[in-house]
């Protein structure tokens, strides 16, 4: 059985979120997983039935699949209700799996969890080079590359019997996803958490960016990881960049510390100059689904310097021409949070005003 099955990464670190599914295991089945479906775990909870994968992908276009992305596949027990809709997860740099279904009091920051409740399936992955994902050369996994493969894992979603599915990023998975959609529109909605164009700056960037380190001098990763194109955070860090100390955990923040993960040089490097794209020619106008940017209020890596992120009115303004080809365009604010929407106090409002836009249409208030 593979190691990752029972909860262990290829990191060398717990994965806490396949370790909380496990627990919940009644029986176990090891499986070769091909392209189509196949589990290799299963576990019932009260939302629904999980199921961890493993999905063969290309790097790029008229590649081999000789990559796999380690996935939790999440089905609501209720099987949903009227048409069937999915969320694929998309986390940011330094963030795998845990991200979006945290196994530190799972009932308060688990969007995994909300969303089977809400009736709808989720599909919650570890990006290359982290998690139990394959982990290529760093210079391998750009936006550009993790777009594609974010394209097949959606193409699976819809393989499952799902046609309609939405997607929903964090931060660096968010720009991911507004390079996937904006080249395949292969999505109904599109929610994109954490990010904001140029001129979206705060002074938390510079937390940040002057956090990042190789991973190779990581305690977590020493000696186990030689490639110096792969970056993490350095020890407690996290907490200034990412987090507002007033309505935040701090069992949270040292948990993140706990089960931190990686990112690269290219992914960096390549979602600041997509983000700092004039409008004429950033990718973002060329998506056709339905988009609701999200942002906490006091998320300072990208806002409350030439942007205030307080306002959703203000974020609506400034961001509209970016997503000048969508179905719809909204914004909201989730008051008191900072960058990670999902790990403040506040995550059960900004899970309830996501799931309401997507069901709705319209935002809270």
């Amino acid at each position: 059985m593979r190691e990752n099955f029972r909860g262990i990464s290829t990191d060398g670190v717990w994965n806490s979120v396949a370790g909380r599914r496990a627990s919940l295991i009644a029986a176990a089945a090891c499986a070769a997983v091909a392209v189509g479906f196949a589990p290799a775990t299963a576990a019932t909870g009260a939302a629904g039935t999980c199921t961890e994968v493993s999905v063969p992908v290309a790097l790029a276009e008229g590649e081999a699949p000789d990559n796999t992305v380690a996935a939790t596949w999440c089905t609501p027990r209720n099987g949903g209700t009227g048409e069937q809709q999915a969320d694929v997860l998309v986390a940011g740099a330094t963030y795998g799996r845990e991200y979006w279904d945290s196994s530190f009091e799972p009932q308060t920051y688990s969007y995994v969890d909300d969303t089977l409740a809400a009736g709808r399936a989720t599909f919650n992955f570890d990006r290359l080079g982290t998690g139990a994902s394959s982990r290529p050369a760093s210079a391998r996994v750009t936006v550009a590359n993790d777009a594609f493969v974010l394209h097949q894992l959606i193409d699976w979603v819809h393989r499952q019997g799902y046609a309609h599915i939405n997607a929903v990023g964090h931060s660096l998975g968010s720009v991911t996803l507004i390079n996937e959609a904006s080249r395949w529109h292969d999505l109904e909605r599109v929610v994109l958490t954490g990010v904001i164009h140029l001129p979206g700056v705060g002074l938390s960037s510079i937390a940040f960016f002057g956090g990042l380190y190789p991973a190779m001098l990581d305690p977590m990763w020493a000696g186990k990881l030689g490639d110096p194109g792969y970056l993490t955070t350095m020890p407690g860090k996290r907490g200034a960049a990412f987090y507002a100390p007033d309505t935040s955990d701090p069992a949270v923040i040292d948990h993140d510390e706990r089960t931190k993960t990686l990112t690269t040089v290219g992914e960096v490097g390549e979602s600041a100059a997509s983000l700092l794209s004039p409008v004429t020619v950033n990718p973002s106008r060329a998506i056709t689904a339905r988009v609701l940017v999200a942002m906490g209020s006091e998320d300072n890596i990208f806002c409350n310097l030439l942007i205030s992120c307080r306002d959703a009115e203000t974020i609506r303004a400034s961001e509209a021409p970016y997503y000048s080809g969508a179905a719809d365009f909204d914004a909201l604010v989730v008051p008191g949070a900072a960058h990670n929407l999902t790990l403040h106090r506040s995550a059960p409002q900004a899970f309830q005003a996501i799931d309401h836009w997507i069901g709705t249409g319209n935002t809270i208030g």
